[in-house]
């Protein structure tokens, strides 16, 4: 079980007793600071959206067991949590980055290996969210290109020359924090969903040849996490869910142990009784809509 890092508190969800969010493999389990010390120290470590949240969360953690965080974020949050990395004993570097800028991306990427090295992991995690119904986005497709900037190109553009110099160096880690909303239907958020398996598939895809060049590869398929990014949809306050450091935990257990997927069980087997049987799934997820219970 994952021990609570200096300046947080100790992991877990939203409130639901431990037994139950453990069931729904949402209790935030991972490895204690020795292990993830083992695993960074010393090394560079990268972590997008790193300003807020989980992002926030990982790299603090990083931080404090010896890891140079290369935080990269948007907003003027990436310097105050860099504040808090060093004050937890680590060493930081910043950028700034808006991923909605493929070119801007990319040259980020460059700049960051002449200054900070190969990284030995990369922690993809800025993303963002748009709970919105076909009829509330019909005319605004600029929301769908947002997220396929943010969720898939603009990380992509990113990775890309990082990707080079690890496979160059045949070492190194790519992790993807990624939402359980790419294994089953989730009403709402078809474009988000949709900008999310975007990226997963370039992943999937990608993995085995990463693995080829000697560099791993993790997807993280989280489930609701309780964040300021999930905070205006009301209706998910009392539902159980991660806190951003139960999440950061599954992060550090992804680079202690390397695994290719950590996903809730019950996402694995809805997207494949989802993919077994699509038109009965449809039908449920509908009558749920109509119902007023989605």
């Amino acid at each position: 079980m994952s021990e609570a890092m200096p300046g947080e508190a100790a992991p877990g969800g939203s409130g639901w007793p431990i037994g139950i969010r453990a069931i729904l493999g949402m209790a935030g389990f991972g490895p204690g600071p020795d292990a993830v010390r083992a695993a960074v120290q010393g090394r560079v470590v990268v972590v997008t959206g790193a300003s807020r949240g989980v992002g926030e969360r990982v790299a603090i953690r990083l931080g404090a067991v010896g890891a140079h965080v290369v935080l990269l974020a948007r907003g003027d949050g990436v310097d105050a949590a860099a504040e808090q990395v060093r004050s937890s004993g680590g060493t930081a570097s910043t950028y700034r980055i808006d991923l909605r800028d493929p070119a801007a991306a990319r040259a980020t990427a460059e700049l960051m290996l002449a200054e900070c090295g190969t990284p030995a992991v990369v922690i993809s995690n800025a993303g963002h969210s748009i709970r919105r119904p076909l009829a509330q986005y019909l005319d605004r497709f600029h929301d769908v290109q947002r997220l396929m900037g943010v969720n898939a190109l603009g990380p992509i553009a990113l990775l890309l020359p990082l990707l080079r110099e690890m496979t160059a160096a045949r070492s190194g880690h790519l992790i993807s924090v990624s939402s359980a909303s790419v294994d089953v239907p989730s009403p709402g958020y078809s474009a988000y969903a949709a900008s999310k398996a975007a990226f997963e598939a370039w992943l999937r895809a990608l993995a085995p040849e990463l693995s080829a060049e000697g560099v791993a590869a993790t997807s993280i398929h989280l489930p609701l996490v309780h964040t300021a990014m999930s905070a205006p949809t009301t209706a998910y306050a009392r539902a159980p869910g991660l806190t951003a450091d139960g999440a950061a935990a599954l992060v550090c257990r992804a680079i202690v142990e390397k695994p290719r997927l950590i996903s809730p069980w019950w996402a694995r087997a809805g997207g494949l009784i989802g993919a077994a049987a699509p038109a009965a799934a449809d039908r449920l997820f509908g009558s749920a809509i109509l119902r007023g219970r989605w």
